[in-house]
């Protein structure tokens, strides 16, 4: 293993230091039944590693690794047969008739179908043979549907013209011994209608091929109308490895391409309409190897709308560039396949407008199918294809019924409208179909899915609410309210609080100056109500503008200006929640300022002020417990007999100098032992609250205590 390695970086160092005697390419010939192959410019570096493919760490090197721009290949050494930098040799089958290098094509003067007519002018040494091959590139001819390939079988001369028979070739090993290669199919800047642009040698001006898709078509519907404009852009670089020889059969598809697109949708209907497509359009082929072009790569693709629900729209949108990296491996019968997206460097943001009225949804955007495998006149030798579906899809679901239910309904009803955007939907598809040695392989779908870009986004009617936070002055009969709007809505809408009395009247209203239209822009709905009364039961709501009425949101709090809850930001204060015994618990934790802070962890018996077992039943069994949040925090909120309330943080607790379940429980120490060792505590959580003793060595655990009095 150390030799291989050692040989093939001492060759890449003298390949580096000289290009006398070597190729553009170097190979590596595999005992895998892989091969791989590269340009020496696209190689960034190489290097290698003691873990193998499955990651496996070795104590010595085990692979080599190949960096370039877009991949990293590790190869087993154990694998590597050996490494070449010289461009192998195309070797063809000696009965193989090149027609047009030889002259025959000169004489030929009708097709029908298998069968060539010659003149009978043609020389004999010119004059096909039974068992010989012929081969026409002649691409253009229009004679042929795309060359010919045909093994000759019969011949017969008459006065007219000499018939030469053939068979079909399903197998690139009666064409060739040997065709090893790497190639790299793009335009040729000094001529862009050269069908046959490819790199096998030499450098290139430019690195991509442009692609250039019109999206325009209209179509009349039973009850609408739907039309299409703007065009698809897009960039693309193929390079192929081909390994072609007696005893087998390999080929490699590596395609990098871009895309971004311009669309203008208008559109009208009132139910399903299923895929509208438009004109097909396909690029000129380009075949390779130059030797004898056996292959050919194209690009095809058309213009699609699909459409469900009730839809009417107007939307234009310039996307983003969007970048993708698809792969397709061939060996003896077998395909295997990968496509991934790249990173896209730069400003990168795209712009849109759209006015609609939308229940369903619709995807617009084109077709585009990359298409690899052998020319038709070779039969179904191999046939492998990518198929990209690429455009905006738009979603909506607006359900509103104004006029009808009470005012609280509405909120309800319509926060959950929204409209939703993915400014690159891309499906995708390969498959593969091929014969090897005369045995033909069913196609094969081997690599399909859907891109979840992250330009995805939703955008609601109205926006959604955080719990409310309430600060209490009694002192001066007021309250602060305040609260936080999430998820991004369609158009900016005045927000703000209202305050109601018991009946549900409107008491008071406050706006914010700034409308609200995006999450996590630091917006925040606070307003102080002042001049209230002691004792009275308020309820607070958010409040939202629409058009020229305000529609009360959700959630809803109730409190009163009285000693049933913290009177002022003054803490600590005692808490009556009306209990049997008139037991009061104070609003923070030994050792918080705050009702939400954690305060200290402590030992069993360590603070005094502890409550009893029995006030801890107490406080479960006679007020009612909601897990919610206050002020950002999690925790439990006691609500007593008399409407007073105490929020407990879920502070966890600490054993052996580790906290747990900090943020998701609370564990309170009682003043009450349960054994030697055990003692009462209060625990609550989500949907759950109670109490329990610890045993053991339980009083050594560190948790929160509440003072009671």
């Amino acid at each position: 293993m150390k030799k291989t390695f050692f040989s093939l970086l001492m060759a890449l160092v003298a390949m580096c230091a000289t290009a006398q005697g070597v190729g553009d390419a170097f190979y590596i010939y595999r005992n895998d039944g892989q091969f791989n192959a590269f340009f020496r410019d696209e190689v960034d570096s190489i290097a290698y590693s003691y873990y193998d493919t499955d990651s496996v760490y070795y104590n010595d090197i085990v692979t080599q690794v190949i960096y370039t721009p877009d991949s990293i290949y590790s190869i087993p050494l154990a694998a590597i047969d050996s490494v070449s930098f010289v461009q192998p040799e195309t070797i063809l089958r000696p009965n193989v008739v090149m027609m047009e290098q030889v002259g025959m094509s000169d004489y030929l003067k009708s097709v029908d179908g298998m069968c060539l007519f010659f003149d009978t002018s043609i020389p004999n040494s010119l004059t096909p043979k039974v068992g010989d091959i012929l081969f026409s590139t002649d691409f253009d001819n229009p004679l042929f549907n795309e060359g010919f390939v045909g093994k000759v079988i019969d011949t017969k001369k008459s006065t007219q013209y000499l018939q030469v028979c053939c068979d079909s070739v399903y197998d690139l090993t009666d064409i060739f011994v040997q065709l090893i290669s790497i190639e790299k199919i793009k335009d040729d800047n000094n001529n862009p209608s050269n069908s046959n642009a490819r790199r096998i040698s030499g450098e290139w001006t430019s690195s991509r091929n442009p692609v250039n898709f019109n999206l325009g078509f209209s179509r009349h519907l039973s009850d609408g109308e739907v039309s299409l404009s703007g065009a698809v852009e897009g960039t693309y670089i193929a390079t192929v490895a081909y390994k072609i020889t007696l005893k087998e059969q390999y080929v490699n598809l590596k395609l990098h391409h871009d895309w971004q697109y311009n669309a203008h949708l208008k559109f009208k209907s009132n139910k399903d309409f299923g895929t509208l497509e438009g004109n097909v359009n396909s690029l000129p082929a380009i075949r390779f190897p130059a030797v004898a072009p056996v292959f050919k790569f194209q690009i095809a693709g058309c213009p699609f709308i699909k459409g469900e629900g009730n839809l009417e729209l107007d939307f234009s949108l310039n996307s983003p560039v969007h970048s993708y990296l698809g792969e397709v491996t061939y060996h003896n019968g077998h395909f295997r396949g990968s496509n991934k997206r790249m990173p896209v460097s730069g400003n990168n943001n795209p712009s849109f407008d759209t006015a609609f009225s939308l229940n369903g949804s619709v995807q617009t955007g084109y077709m585009v199918d990359f298409w690899l495998g052998t020319i038709n006149a070779i039969g179904s030798y191999l046939r492998t294809g990518l198929d990209f579906y690429i455009g905006p899809k738009m979603t909506g679901d607006f359900t509103m019924k104004i006029g009808t239910g009470n005012p609280i309904n509405y909120y309800s009803m319509f926060k959950d409208s929204k409209f939703g955007l993915s400014l690159l939907t891309v499906d995708y598809e390969f498959f593969g179909e091929a014969a090897f040695a005369g045995h033909k392989f069913p196609r094969a779908m081997f690599c399909n899915g859907t891109f979840q870009t992250p330009l995805y986004h939703e955008w609601y009617i109205m926006p959604e609410f955080s719990d409310l936070n309430i600060k209490k002055d009694v002192q001066n009969l007021s309250a602060t309210i305040s609260t936080t709007p999430t998820r991004d809505i369609l158009f900016p809408l005045s927000v703000g609080l209202g305050l109601y009395d018991k009946s549900g009247s409107l008491l008071d209203k406050r706006f914010q100056s700034k409308k609200y239209k995006r999450e996590n822009e630091g917006y925040k709905i606070q307003q102080t109500f002042s001049s209230l009364e002691r004792n009275t039961e308020y309820t607070a709501r958010p409040l939202i503008k629409i058009l020229d009425g305000e529609v009360p949101a959700l959630p809803t709090e109730k409190f009163k200006l009285d000693d049933t809850s913290c009177p002022d930001s003054n803490h600590p204060h005692w808490i009556d929640l009306g209990l049997p015994s008139g037991t009061q618990w104070r609003c923070c934790n030994e050792g918080a300022s705050t009702p939400e802070a954690y305060g200290g962890y402590y030992a069993f018996g360590q603070v005094s002020s502890a409550p009893s077992s029995d006030q801890i039943k107490e406080l479960v069994n006679h007020c009612s417990y909601q897990w919610t949040t206050q002020n950002g925090v999690k925790g439990g909120k006691f609500t007593g007999p008399n409407g007073g309330t105490v929020f407990l943080p879920a502070a966890g607790g600490r054993w052996d100098g580790e906290l747990f379940n900090v943020g998701t429980g609370g564990d309170y120490w009682s003043s009450t032992p349960y054994d030697e060792y055990g003692a009462y505590y209060l625990y609550f959580g989500s949907g759950y609250a109670g109490w329990d003793y610890w045993d053991y060595f339980g009083r050594f655990d560190e948790e929160s205590v509440r003072p009671v009095r």
